[in-house]
């Protein structure tokens, strides 16, 4: 009995903490039409219990704010949300004129919470975190810059080509530089996952600049010649990681490089050698990254109901075209069209509704729109 006893505790004791599901309060609104009561409360409801998901998730970028066609985003609540929430409770509901307002106390399981917002992740939308160390009496200080030269570049190339970039400095409140270092050290991003799911990222740029003043001011470099500035090497270590299906962080690319700066005084030389850095290592840096969207991206076909003519097949790949991401549109025919986009189907179709199109049908390789 006693090692029975003993058996079980320590079952209970390896237990995760986190299968224990976590309980939230939250609150959702929905579309009264027509005095449809029923109807309105469980589309409020069904948008409290996917709050209460993301909350759980620790996601602060939340879906309503990406996607804007209700119905797309009831859809996707529905099959993402399923078997997530274990109880439910209604403590408080409100109608309106024009809508219904429900109040619930939600217990989510955390870590099903966080495979349901996975699959809404965003490709384009990279997470950067590059702090370079300073200098104090010409050594590498303890403390370090969370933006600079190098960041503003890659920041800014990112930012050009259509992404969305997420800042993880510790002035956000996301991740200190000796967590960071860490990770790097021991190339172990467990602690990197909650801010993957946090800022619905799937990119995540990783890296730390160590400065090193190589020559002073002042010394003698030979044949009676003072160096008339201060020269610094910067050196550059980082990791370039993405997500799997299953949500777990990967990487996609290592690697170090250096660049030199010249200056009368250490920091200018030191901000002067992170600037060539950057030209030297943003180009290399985005080569990757778009290969990796590259990979990523899939064939939609695109039926636009309505459309007799080639004039009109032309005025609709147009509107397609202006559509973020897609690429490589192949007519298949009058209204019919195949194209690349490498996010989720849901942000295609999000971004048709945007465009002017009505959502007919959806699915993952296949949407039937019309033109409003």
């Amino acid at each position: 009995m006693r090692y029975l006893l003993l058996v079980m505790a320590m079952i209970a004791a390896a237990t995760p903490a986190f299968a224990k599901p976590v309980c939230v309060e939250t609150e959702g609104e929905g579309a009264l039409v027509r005095g449809d009561r029923a109807s309105a409360k469980m589309e409020a409801i069904s948008r409290a219990k996917w709050s209460a998901v993301e909350q759980v998730a620790g996601v602060d970028l939340k879906s309503r704010t990406i996607v804007s066609d209700s119905v797309l985003l009831e859809d996707m609540i529905s099959s993402q949300a399923r078997g997530v929430v274990t109880s439910l409770q209604v403590i408080h509901e409100q109608q309106g004129s024009d809508s219904f307002r429900v109040r619930v106390k939600a217990c989510v399981e955390p870590s099903q919470a966080r495979e349901a917002v996975s699959p809404l992740a965003l490709h384009s939308t990279v997470a950067v975190f590059v702090p370079s160390r300073k200098l104090s009496g010409g050594k590498a200080a303890a403390n370090s810059d969370d933006s600079g030269p190098f960041t503003e570049a890659i920041n800014n190339a990112l930012i050009q080509r259509g992404f969305t970039v997420k800042d993880l400095a510790e002035g956000n409140g996301s991740l200190r530089a000796a967590d960071l270092e860490r990770a790097m050290k021991s190339d172990n991003f467990l602690s990197l996952r909650s801010l993957a799911y946090r800022f619905k990222s799937n990119t995540i740029l990783i890296g730390r600049i160590e400065p090193t003043l190589s020559t002073n001011k002042g010394d003698d470099v030979g044949y009676g010649i003072s160096m008339p500035f201060n020269k610094v090497t910067v050196r550059l270590t980082y990791r370039l990681l993405t997500r799997d299906a299953k949500g777990s962080l990967i990487m996609l690319a290592a690697g170090t490089d250096e660049a030199v700066g010249l200056a009368p005084h250490a920091e200018d030389a030191r901000n002067a050698a992170l600037k060539n850095l950057a030209e030297k290592t943003v180009p290399v840096l985005m080569d990757k990254i778009n290969l990796r969207m590259k990979e990523l991206a899939h064939k939609v076909i695109i039926t636009v109901d309505g459309i007799t003519t080639p004039e009109e097949t032309f005025a609709a790949r147009d509107q397609l075209q202006q559509i973020t991401w897609v690429s490589d549109i192949e007519d298949e025919g009058i209204g019919r069209f195949r194209l690349t986009f490498p996010e989720n189907p849901l942000y295609l179709a999000n971004g048709l509704t945007q465009k002017g199109f009505r959502i007919i049908s959806f699915a993952q390789d296949a949407i039937k729109v019309r033109r409003r």
